[in-house]
């Protein structure tokens, strides 16, 4: 899928397109680096990344729910989510590089999401209405996770490859 497609199917505006293209050119610059996202998913960004992460707003009506991205790595799917107009984010990774991305792209876009820098086990941040994920853990581990951080209520979106039917 190619940006000017993604751009159609989600109906992105002229600013939440500049505010993608912007945190595109901040995740590659970062890469570089530090492995925020495989180097081979670099080539198709629009598709591997951004339309992956916007799919979830097809089944997210309110943009106001609290939502986790565990294991958000770089930022995806919060940042693009974010960028869209859910405000109530939550990003939580452990590793401290990936969140100092997140939150500098965060301030640079004045997105109101939050991060959280920490392990899933040790969150204290209350319960969820949303948990997304993508591409953290087997869909095992990702339902214990979930079970931790959710009320009777929660929902749960994981993103999965090609591999969720051996899991």
């Amino acid at each position: 899928m190619k940006k000017a497609e993604v751009v159609k199917k989600f109906g992105l505006t002229p600013k939440e397109l500049n505010q993608i293209d912007r945190y595109i050119k901040e995740l590659l610059k970062i890469n570089k680096h530090t492995n925020l996202v495989g180097k081979s998913t670099l080539l198709n960004i629009w598709e591997r990344h951004i339309a992956d992460s916007l799919q979830l707003s097809l089944f997210i009506k309110k943009k106001d729910l609290k939502i986790f991205d565990l294991g958000t790595g770089g930022g995806l799917p919060g940042i693009p989510l974010s960028i869209i107009g859910y405000r109530n984010i939550f990003m939580i990774d452990s590793v401290g590089k990936k969140i100092d991305f997140i939150r500098n792209v965060i301030s640079l876009l004045s997105l109101s999401a939050k991060t959280e820098k920490k392990r899933i086990e040790s969150l204290n941040i209350g319960r969820a209405d949303l948990i997304v994920s993508r591409a953290l853990a087997p869909l095992n581990k990702l339902l214990s996770y979930s079970l931790l951080l959710s009320n009777k209520n929660t929902t749960s979106l994981f993103l999965k490859g090609r591999n969720v039917y051996n899991e």
